[in-house]
């Protein structure tokens, strides 16, 4: 009975080593395992596609009008009215205001009456050379008598023209009493009030100092406004005179302004490496007004398009941008990349990167060349 029951005990012991010794082997593989996976890096990643064939360059611009003129007083005297206001439209030739100036208009009747002078004086002077002529011929005079009449004659003809001269002079600083608008626009600026004295060129101040050359009025033709945008040499082909652009408005969120490339620079700033185009924009409503901010679009449309990676995939070194790529067995490879156009979000590649991989998304420190990582999510899109 003794033997059968040691036996029966040895029996149920070998049983239960069989079993558990196993579960032991597996418990610590499993553990092992889930060590070596909590150890692995884990990662999320994109896949690189190429853009569209049609992207577009948004550069930012300043309106202004195409004609902006400020205008001075052309004669000295005293501004007896004035017509037009700060954001007056106003008609190429009317009348902004009007200047009192009895010096001149007493220097033009003098010049007027001088002319009467130099009238008969030319006259006097050319009978005296007809009789001299006619004396000559009968040998009564001599020649050098004649030549001193001729040129007393040549004389006389001069003096009436400088009197002429001098009194159209005159009439013209009379017309300039009337300061007029040169061309159709808008009054931004008025610089005199009725009673101010002012000389050719300038506006003189209350203390009768002569102010640096302050102009009476402002005057902008705002009908067709221009915008100035630098444009990157990568794009200059872009802006060909007569090309077509998208002017955006943040104020005017539902309003699209349709402008047209009216000429560029012909060369590149050598700093910026940029070309200077100058866009012009119809203004009939008088919407845009000068000083706005405004976005150019351009439209560029490619046969090749090129690659875009987010921004929040590149690592910025010493030697230059990189990106972490997953290659195969979950490894990672870091990549040198030319970078192009920077849109915010997304970055335009050059050279250094192939369609179809797969970067990391804000890789960590513990990315380092050849480390294995495991994936998270899905390869995703770029865009």
């Amino acid at each position: 009975m003794k033997i059968a029951g040691v036996a029966l005990v040895l029996v149920f012991a070998a049983l239960i080593v069989a079993g558990v010794v196993p579960r032991l082997r597996d418990a610590r593989e499993l553990e092992a395992e889930s060590a070596s996976v909590r150890s692995t890096p884990a990662v999320t990643v994109v896949t690189v596609k190429r853009s569209g064939p049609t992207s577009a360059l948004v550069l930012p611009g300043s309106i202004e009008a195409l004609h902006v003129s400020p205008i001075y007083a052309r004669t000295s005297g005293y501004v007896t009215r004035w017509t037009s206001d700060i954001g007056a439209h106003v008609t190429a030739g009317e009348v902004l205001a009007e200047i009192e100036s009895p010096e001149i208009d007493q220097q033009a009747e003098q010049a007027k009456a001088s002319l009467g002078q130099l009238h008969a004086n030319l006259n006097l002077s050319k009978q005296t050379l007809d009789r001299w002529l006619a004396l000559v011929k009968d040998s009564a005079v001599t020649q050098q008598e004649v030549d001193v009449n001729q040129a007393a004659y040549e004389a006389a003809v001069s003096n009436l023209k400088a009197g002429e001269a001098n009194y159209q002079h005159l009439v013209e600083l009379q017309r300039f009493e009337r300061v007029v608008a040169p061309f159709s626009g808008v009054v931004t600026s008025r610089g005199v009030d009725v009673g101010n004295l002012v000389t050719a060129g300038a506006t003189l101040g209350s203390t009768g100092s002569t102010a640096s050359a302050r102009p009476l009025f402002t005057v902008s033709g705002t009908d067709t406004v221009r915008i100035y945008v630098d444009v990157p040499q990568s794009a200059m082909g872009l802006v060909q005179p007569g090309a077509h652009v998208d002017v955006l408005v943040r104020e005017l969120p539902n309003r699209l302004f349709r402008g047209t490339v009216a000429r560029n620079a012909r060369a590149l700033d050598a700093a910026s490496r940029t070309l200077l185009t100058e866009i012009q924009i119809p203004n009939k409503s008088g919407v845009l007004v000068p000083g706005m901010y405004v976005q150019v679009r351009f439209e560029i449309t490619t046969t090749t398009p090129p690659l875009l990676v987010p921004a929040n995939t590149l690592v910025v070194r010493t030697d230059g941008p990189q990106v972490a790529i997953v290659g195969p067995n979950n490894t990672v490879h870091y990549r040198k990349l030319e970078l192009g156009r920077d849109f915010g979000d997304q970055v335009e590649v050059i050279t250094g990167l192939d369609d179809g991989a797969q970067l990391i998304v804000n890789p960590s420190d513990d990315i380092r060349e050849g480390v294995a990582v495991r994936v998270l999510a899905p390869v995703g899109d770029t865009k």
